[in-house]
């Protein structure tokens, strides 16, 4: 059976491995005995690009040496650049390999160009170098949840507290994405800018610079980054679950993930509607049609009825009147509202027209999510 190494810290060695070298006995009396620089050398195995998130703990940088032995007993501790040194956590996974977590405040961001060194301390005070190749990179950050980071887009013109943060599991809406007022994001090509949200990649990714009197779209051939506290949007994928709100945002060679208590945000699945009984009606209202919907969570028809109702069907966008739902949860009988002449149904001064038909999750108070149009949706309302 393979041996079982296990991460851990050792406090003894690391008292040694900070001074020059490591105490001896001679004639009775302390002496210092001091180190050497190995000879051979350290490549940095993953990641491959050496470049991990600063000031974030449990980083794992994996190491391969050449010219050296390694193993537990003759390794002490490891140097990351100049913050992190004599790092404890660590195991020695063969003769030639390391692998090393950063500490539990993380490393500062690299200031050199040529990146940070690396240095493996030995017993007795010797090290092995290698010189630069490391980076820290500053993770990114977006805005406190209080500040209601992740939004929908047609909600962002609202006052905060008003702003929608569900999104729906289908896919293809437009979101906002708030950085933190320390970070900009960054959409020039050399950054790498890409965002997975609910486990779905992201497209349409857009970067806005909020610094002046309006935002400006910035371009991925800009000369220089956006100003800090800026803002970006994406279309979500396709097929999102419920159950993962996670924001993961890739920038400068690290990623960061942001959980829903991070960001206020939760995925929905708003039932859709497929097709319709009857498909025309006037548009003063008063058509009684049943819709053929996908599951519903919900079949209790008083939570669709009223105004306290949880649930709602939408012509344009205005609500229908719900008189029953089938036990089976498949099926909705609505009559039609008055849409003619008015700004929420077919428009102003319109009279006849087509209307998207929807389901409109409501159980969160202010916070409605309307339900994707489908093929199937539509209602066409006659100027009789």
């Amino acid at each position: 059976m393979p041996q079982q190494r296990f991460w851990r810290k050792r406090a003894v060695k690391l008292a040694l491995s900070t001074a020059a070298g490591t105490a001896i006995i001679v004639g009775g009396l302390p002496h210092v005995a001091y180190g050497a620089a190995l000879s051979g050398t350290i490549a940095i195995t993953t990641p491959t690009t050496g470049k991990l998130a600063a000031a974030t703990a449990k980083q794992v940088l994996t190491l391969t040496v050449t010219g050296q032995t390694l193993s537990e007993a003759l390794v002490t501790s490891v140097d990351l650049g100049p913050d992190c040194l004599a790092v404890p956590t660590y195991i020695v996974t063969s003769p030639t390999t390391i692998a090393v977590k950063t500490p539990t405040a993380g490393c500062a961001a690299t200031t050199v160009t040529a990146g940070d060194n690396i240095v493996i301390n030995f017993a007795g005070g010797n090290t092995l170098t290698k010189t630069g190749g490391l980076f820290f990179i500053t993770p990114p950050a977006i805005a406190a949840a209080a500040s209601k980071p992740v939004i929908t887009e047609n909600s962002a013109l609202l006052n905060t507290t008003d702003q929608v943060q569900r999104v729906l599991a289908a896919g293809g809406q437009t979101v906002r994405v708030k950085a933190a007022s320390t970070y900009a994001f960054d959409p020039r090509t050399a950054q790498g800018l890409a965002v997975t949200f609910g486990g779905k990649a992201v497209t349409d990714l857009k970067v806005y610079d909020d610094s002046g009197s309006a935002p400006v779209l910035v371009s991925a051939t800009a000369t220089s980054a956006p100003a800090a506290g800026n803002f970006m949007t994406f279309k979500t994928g396709v097929g999102m679950s419920s159950n993962d709100a996670s924001l993961t945002i890739t920038q400068g060679g690290v990623s960061k993930t942001f959980a829903a208590s991070d960001t206020g945000a939760s995925v929905v699945a708003v039932p859709t509607v497929t097709s319709l009984s009857v498909t025309s009606g006037r548009s003063k209202g008063a058509t009684s049609t049943v819709l053929t919907t996908s599951a519903l969570p919900d079949k209790d028809v008083t939570h669709w009825q009223g105004g306290s109702a949880t649930w709602a069907v939408n012509f344009c966008g205005k609500a229908g009147t719900v008189t029953a739902v089938n036990t089976a949860g498949t099926g909705i009988t609505v009559t039609t509202p008055d849409v003619s002449d008015d700004a929420n149904g077919l428009g102003t001064g319109v009279f006849a027209g087509s209307c998207p038909v929807t389901i409109v999750d409501q159980t969160v108070s202010g916070s409605p999510v309307v339900g994707p149009v489908t093929p199937g949706g539509y209602f066409n309302f006659l100027n009789e």
